[in-house]
């Protein structure tokens, strides 16, 4: 479902300079509009709140977010993955009539899951009295259904309205901010929800939009798509990749109880925030201009595959596959180490100009330079997934999992100078192993596609159904 990212494309294309600057902007805004609205709410509520509000109630704020923009991206990560790839082989059906009944029921499902995270965090964990806990329990139920919303953008074909959506929801949060200036942090958490629904809202529209037709519950909505629990695995591993080092940094020296029973750490989560956001011109990239053109790639290799080409002609199809990706991995690694370069280099500068902690440099930096792999095993996931590889998916995420987890653990009691060290540990470990799985399977594509990765050879049953082919 990579339909904007085309529009993008040709934007860049044939609009000069001007299309070149307008796809990358609207490209971001598609790609990491959560992470946005997200940043905006962190570093804005880090200077009014601190001005307006006592110690303990920002940190009710500060918590609240970090917890359900967190959590939420957990959650969601499997059901988004099932119901991004159910809904993709509907549209290569042709069948968009059943796009908006299966967005619903990944609505349905992300929102019981996030009551249910809610009680447990804010409820029992936290402690907090009843309208706090409702609401830190409201934004991370609408942070939820956003990253459920967000990969159905890509199969529509206007940019416009989603940008509109997230400066929406921004516009929101900032102006009842600013006129009603509250100093109670569920006046505050009340602020965030309403920019955050009405971004959902207007999201919700614009996918509407290019799919009309209306919604009908259906019990089995996943259909009979083959090795479910491998999407969802893949799915859950990516998404505790990413926080894994963050939440074992809880209980490092530098953490402290915020809100009851719930732990930050102040100085690692807002420097590892901010190295991560060094991701969205990557994932800019990514979505513009390397996907689609590896999806092209991919797509003249299928047509030779299901037409009458002889075996010389698809594997030339094959070599240009292998071609597109190299050129795409160097493009995205040379534009991504760039950034990284500037952010080493100006980090003491970038700190400052926050008003963040000076201990969090270490981390910011490492971060930023381990974003450089993670976009890597990004880039080389998502041609696994058009290869069909649900199984290898997994392994490169669990992989990542495991490095930084372990990494972390290592360094946890070393103090602030090992802050973002076991998330970099990760990000190699996965873009290593992905790129050797994306080459060893690249090089075997033509038998994966006739024999080894064919449901007519090998069956396409069950939950697991070609794991490892």
């Amino acid at each position: 479902m990579a339909g904007i990212g085309f529009r993008l494309d040709r934007i860049a294309r044939q609009d000069g300079l001007g299309g070149i600057a307008n796809a990358a902007f609207h490209g971001a805004v598609v790609s990491s509009g959560p992470w946005l609205m997200t940043a905006f709410a962190m570093f804005l509520l880090q200077r009014w709140t601190r001005t307006t509000m006592p110690p303990d109630d920002h940190a009710v704020v500060q918590t609240s977010l970090v917890y359900a923009f967190g959590v939420s991206t957990v959650i969601t990560a499997p059901l988004a993955m099932i119901a991004t790839r159910v809904a993709s082989d509907h549209f290569y059906l042709e069948r968009r009539d059943a796009i908006p009944s299966i967005l619903m029921a990944a609505l349905v499902w992300a929102t019981l899951a996030s009551l249910i995270a809610g009680n447990l965090l804010f409820g029992f964990v936290g402690g907090m009295r009843p309208g706090l806990f409702l609401l830190a329990t409201a934004v991370l139920t609408l942070f939820a259904q956003i990253w459920i919303a967000s990969p159905f953008l890509h199969a529509t074909w206007r940019h416009r309205p989603i940008f509109l959506a997230y400066l929406a929801g921004i516009a929101m949060t900032a102006l009842a901010l600013a006129v009603i200036r509250p100093s109670a942090p569920a006046a505050v958490l009340a602020a965030i929800a309403a920019g955050l629904l009405v971004t959902l809202v207007l999201l919700i529209s614009a996918i509407r939009d290019d799919f009309p037709n209306s919604p009908e519950w259906r019990a089995n909505w996943f259909g009979r798509t083959p090795g479910l629990l491998a999407l969802g695995a893949a799915g859950l591993a990516n998404a505790l990749a990413i926080w894994i080092d963050k939440w074992l940094l809880w209980w490092a020296p530098g953490s402290v109880q915020a809100v009851g029973a719930l732990r930050v750490n102040p100085v690692n989560d807002q420097a590892s925030f901010l190295g991560l956001l060094t991701m969205i011109p990557g994932l800019t990239l990514i979505l513009v201009t390397t996907e689609t053109r590896f999806d092209r790639a991919f797509a003249a290799l299928m047509g030779h595959c299901t037409g009458a080409a002889n075996l010389r002609r698809i594997e030339k199809a094959r070599r240009h596959v292998a071609r597109t990706i190299r050129i795409d991995l160097r493009l995205l690694t040379v534009e991504q180490a760039i950034l990284a370069g500037f952010c080493w280099v100006l980090a003491p500068e970038i700190i400052r100009l926050l008003d963040m902690n000076a201990r969090g440099m270490f981390g910011f930096r490492l971060t930023a330079v381990g974003v450089v792999f993670h976009l890597v095993a990004i880039q080389m996931s998502i041609i696994l997934s058009y290869y069909d590889l649900a199984g290898r998916i997994v392994a490169v995420w669990g992989s990542f999992l495991l490095a930084s987890a372990i990494g972390t653990i290592l360094l946890r009691d070393s103090g602030f100078a090992s802050f973002g060290f076991g998330y970099l540990a990760g990000a190699v470990t996965a873009a290593s192993l992905a790129i050797g799985l994306v080459a060893q399977a690249t090089g075997r594509l033509t038998y994966l596609l006739f024999v080894g990765n064919n449901p007519a050879v090998v069956g396409n049953n069950g939950l697991w159904a070609r794991f490892w082919p």
